[in-house]
């Protein structure tokens, strides 16, 4: 499982590289939060967007679950993936564009306690008018379906620049 999501994470790293190389509409940048780590953005079309995260989450407590097998976990490494729709006409401001995205996604943590899961992602984006920048502010609640079924939330502040 763990080779599966890091052959995945490769190919979203290649396929934003290539399409950086071709003057295609990618951003790079960061997100703080949970997790925290590298962002990425590729643009499907003018309303549609594949956002990448890659990063780390910080101390997590199994315990409600009363499993010394799950209790503990000093970090994770987090790989996610979300295919999102823009809606640029709920927010109108001067200068730039502010839409709402949404839409589902997966992610995997990787550690001595794994998992798998999807979520639904809920966010603001500003987009600069006369730089290539964008800040956004986003939710992401969730299920983890593997190894066992229960409910995640991630969440984050990040800016990207875009080649």
């Amino acid at each position: 499982m763990k080779n599966l999501i890091l052959s995945l994470a490769c190919m979203g790293v290649l396929v934003g590289i290539s399409s950086a190389a071709k003057g295609g509409n990618f951003g790079l940048g960061i997100i703080l939060g949970d997790p925290s780590g590298i962002s990425a953005k590729i643009a499907t079309s003018p309303i549609n967007s594949v956002n990448l995260v890659l990063g780390y989450n910080q101390y997590r407590d199994y315990g409600w679950r009363n499993n010394k097998n799950c209790c503990y976990d000093g970090g994770q490494l987090y790989v996610g993936g979300d295919y999102v729709w823009y809606n640029y006409n709920l927010i109108h401001v001067s200068k730039g564009k502010l839409p709402l995205y949404y839409g589902p996604g997966l992610n995997a943590t990787i550690s001595n306690y794994s998992s798998f899961g999807v979520r639904f992602v809920l966010g603001l984006e500003y987009q600069f008018a006369d730089a290539p920048f964008d800040l956004f502010l986003e939710i992401g609640p969730g299920i983890n379906v593997l190894p066992n079924t229960w409910a995640n939330g991630s969440g984050g502040l990040g800016a990207r620049f875009f080649f």
